[in-house]
């Protein structure tokens, strides 16, 4: 066993991991189909809170399971919990960032303090309850510190003013389109990978849930190198290592850094691909200081876009298009709200493969009677 690997749902990272040849021991909350053909071994660790890691019975499994010492790469999912990362760490080293880095930059007012220093445009915030003079006249969000994926983000009814639960925090919501930029960073040099944009997978009670992603796209002239700057300033001043992503919101007006994710994540689907190199390997080698001079850019658009279930299901027995990932066995239970699978598509331009994305997921959903048949015609 070459790494472990662990994220709510590690399939991307044991992707690239077995592009890149390295044996993966995969910890994640669903042990998909494909998760596990491309693990050495995959472990589903019980669910807390909804969609969230039991941290003891993470940790259990990984001691019970991986050798002391055996390194591991982590995706999504952990953020809000240093504290477990830390009791990660204490057995098995973390190739990427460490608990404290994590900490700060998912701390809303480090954040702040942050991009105030380095002259980064960055939407006001408070942990307290909001005040007329910072948020009059704007929609309020309410998030969750350190949440991941959208679902955890409300909009606040308007006249709110009571302060945000415990570990949530409110933003002035600001419009625009979500773009973000994925970073290759050893902690004192950082290079482009790539930018994409992305959207949401948007119902009632989840209004800001993450929809999708397509790359790589070119960034909006007027701000493309202030933004790409920005986000290197960001990764240097906190001597970031490995794949980091960093989201901003634009408009034509302007742009604001949202959001700094200091680990692997769902651009992996756009960026992992041909003639790149494997990203697990080039994260590997950026966390032990080595850096590629330059890198190819990929001969082909990507889109991948997230199918969430609108009522508890059980997988049907079909067999599950080329163009599916994320694929659970049939037969498995999907709770309404849980992510149901992930589609992709290519094309020679990112809106082709948006569009064969559109394509391709309604035909699924369709197949899945989770869109109205069509009515016949009279």
């Amino acid at each position: 066993m070459d790494l472990a690997l662990i994220a709510l749902s590690a399939r991307p990272l044991a992707a690239s991991a077995a592009r890149a040849g390295f044996a993966a021991l995969s910890f994640d909350l669903f042990a998909d189909l494909d998760t596990c053909a491309h693990s050495a071994r995959c472990v589903r660790v019980h669910k807390k809170n909804g969609c969230a890691f039991d941290g003891d019975d993470l940790v259990q499994a990984l001691h019970s399971l991986a050798p002391a010492g055996l390194p591991v790469v982590l995706g999504g999912g952990l953020e809000h919990d240093p504290a477990l990362m830390a009791r990660i760490a204490e057995r098995n080293p973390i190739l990427g960032n460490a608990p404290q880095t994590v900490r700060v930059l998912k701390d809303p007012i480090a954040l702040a303090a942050l991009c105030a220093h380095l002259g980064i445009p960055h939407p006001p915030i408070t942990l307290e309850a909001p005040t007329a003079e910072t948020f009059a006249g704007a929609n309020v969000l309410e998030k969750k510190i350190g949440g991941a994926g959208g679902a955890h983000i409300r909009r606040r009814e308007t006249g709110d003013l009571s302060p945000p639960p415990p570990d949530h925090f409110l933003q002035r919501e600001v419009e625009g389109q979500s773009l973000s930029v994925l970073l290759l960073a050893n902690g004192t040099a950082a290079r482009l990978i790539g930018a994409s944009r992305q959207w949401r997978a948007e119902d009632p009670e989840h209004p800001f849930r993450y929809g999708g992603a397509a790359g790589p796209i070119v960034l909006p002239e007027a701000f493309a190198a202030q933004m790409q700057q920005g986000a290197l300033n960001v990764a240097l001043a906190c001597g970031l290592v490995g794949l980091v992503s960093v989201d901003f919101m634009v408009s034509d007006e302007g742009w604001f850094l949202v959001e700094v994710n200091p680990r692997l994540g769902a651009t992996l689907d756009i960026f992992d691909v041909d003639p790149l190199p494997p990203l697990m390997g080039l994260h590997l080698a950026a966390c032990g200081g080595r850096l590629p001079d330059v890198l190819p850019v990929p001969s082909e658009a990507h889109a991948a876009g997230v199918i969430y279930a609108d009522r508890d299901m059980v997988v049907p027995q079909e067999a599950w298009p080329e163009h599916v990932a994320d694929r659970p066995p049939a037969g498995a239970a999907v709770a309404k709200g849980s992510p149901l699978c992930t589609v992709r598509a290519t094309g020679p331009s990112v809106e082709i493969a948006e569009a064969r994305l559109v394509e391709y997921t309604r035909a699924l959903k369709r197949e899945l009677g989770l869109l109205p048949e069509p009515a016949a015609a009279p």
